[in-house]
């Protein structure tokens, strides 16, 4: 153990800097290495950095406060005649040729007592990733805090979903809505719950670093205390579409965040995954040149041509970006795949902007039919459709069949496909005026279900 004195502007370690000779407070600290950590201590901070060339130690707390020290180098005056172990014309003092392990050009001597320092958690770990990991544990926690009552949980996937596009969208992040958010009020639970609700939210700041996103093994990611399985196809698919470094030491990180993220879609009343994750067959996106409303996890189409929900987080995985602001970067007559979340917000936006994608590009687009102000430009909008009885579920590679009456439409100019799908078939103006989805044979477990239903069940999943 060591002991050193610290001028410091506070009692704790790395304060802010006090002016004026009289604020500042001496401290004697001690410097050592804990027998439980590799990680060398001083105060309440840990060394982060060891810069020998340029004789530099950078210590940061916990709370991301940061002290630099330095040390310059000895000058002595020249010895006459010069000689080993003398100076160079500098005046820096040369070590002698014969030195074993150059001591004397070692800045801080103490390090040698051990191997160098590795990383030590949560300063290794990006501070973007760490929020995140305090955004999804927050989530998480709420979802446990309504508990067993369907509807609830259900309108909380449809706010996340819905917040990147809400008009009131100030105040919050790119996930979470705002304390003050009007979308809480919008959550059936009581006003105790809801404050209950608005307190974790506000504490999101504070637990930065005591929510760790790790993996525990090779199928769980942990975010704080909680666990989140993940499917081996959806890592696979991960891991395939990465676009840094292969040998990227972040990227089992962002694999798990991405994962985690995800994970806040899911309602723990259901038995299945949110539809999010649901795409077109994959024989249509083929011959798209563009997805919308994709994911590393289902985009079909390669790197660089598909656009997702995080793209300053995805873009590690090939995205270009995120609806509605990717469309002026997309060009002219391109073949573009529209397959939007079946919510109320994400479906009133793209029908207000279909007739401008007509014009701009060529589409292959799904949109169900449900009672919704939109719904009477349908037939008008997209004429001759066909109505889509599948969907594909990429984790599982297999046709997920459709709760909820889907139309596909095609525009006539886009280039043949080499065979007809058997998931469509042509829809008539019967299946517009039918929306119950009773006499489609809608048995499995799908996103794309009536809302009423979805409430009862908990498995309104949202595309």
């Amino acid at each position: 153990m060591l002991q050193c004195v610290v001028v410091t502007g506070s009692t704790r370690f790395g304060g802010d800097s006090c002016e004026g000779p009289d604020l500042h407070r001496y401290r004697v600290l001690r410097i050592d290495r804990p027998a439980e950590s590799r990680q060398w201590r001083c105060g309440n901070a840990s060394l982060e950095l060891a810069d020998e060339q340029n004789q530099r130690l950078v210590w940061i707390t916990e709370d991301g406060r940061r002290s630099v020290w330095s040390r310059t180098k000895e000058v002595l005056a020249p010895p006459p005649g010069g000689g080993v172990g003398g100076s160079d014309r500098s005046g820096e003092r040369e070590a002698p040729e014969d030195s074993d392990k150059d001591v004397d050009r070692i800045a801080f001597p103490w390090l040698l007592n051990n191997s160098a320092p590795e990383p030590w958690l949560p300063l290794d770990v990006p501070r973007d990733i760490l929020y995140d990991g305090a955004r999804v544990a927050a989530l998480l926690d709420i979802r446990q805090m309504i508990g067993a009552r369907s509807e609830p949980q259900e309108r909380l996937t449809h706010i996340l979903m819905d917040h990147d596009l809400h008009p009131t969208r100030q105040g919050g992040d790119y996930l979470i809505p705002g304390v003050d958010s009007p979308l809480w009020q919008t959550l059936n639970v009581s006003e105790t719950m809801r404050r209950s609700i608005v307190q974790r939210i506000s504490r999101i700041p504070h637990e930065v670093l005591s929510q760790r996103v790790s993996w525990s093994g090779n199928a769980e990611v942990w975010v704080g205390r909680h666990k989140i399985s993940c499917r081996s196809r959806d890592i696979q698919a991960l891991n395939a579409r990465w676009v840094p470094p292969f040998q990227d030491e972040r990227k089992p990180l962002e694999i798990a965040r991405l994962l985690a993220l995800y994970s806040v879609f899911d309602n723990p009343l259901s038995n299945r995954r949110n539809g999010v994750h649901l795409g077109l067959d994959p024989e249509i996106r083929h011959h798209c040149d563009f997805e919308l409303f994709a994911s590393p996890l289902n985009a079909a189409v390669q790197n660089g041509r598909f656009s997702s929900k995080w793209p300053h987080v995805e873009w590690r995985f090939g995205s270009i970006g995120s609806y509605p602001s990717v469309i002026d970067y997309l060009p002219v007559n391109s073949v573009v795949c529209i397959n939007p979340p079946f919510t109320e917000a994400y479906l009133a936006d793209v029908m207000a902007r279909l007739a401008e994608l007509k014009l701009r590009f060529r589409l292959r687009i799904a949109v169900p039919i449900l009672e919704a102000p939109w719904r009477s430009r349908l037939h008008s909008s997209l004429p001759v459709p066909q109505l889509l009885k599948t969907y594909y579920d990429a984790t599982a590679e297999t046709p997920a069949d459709v709760l909820h009456p889907t139309l596909l439409w095609e525009d006539p100019r886009c280039p043949p496909r080499l065979s007809k799908l058997r998931d469509v078939r042509p829809a008539g103006e019967d299946d517009l005026d039918d929306h119950s989805g009773r006499a489609h044979g809608l048995t499995h477990d799908d996103p794309h279900m009536p809302a009423s239903r979805a409430r009862r069940e908990g498995r309104d999943h949202s595309v």
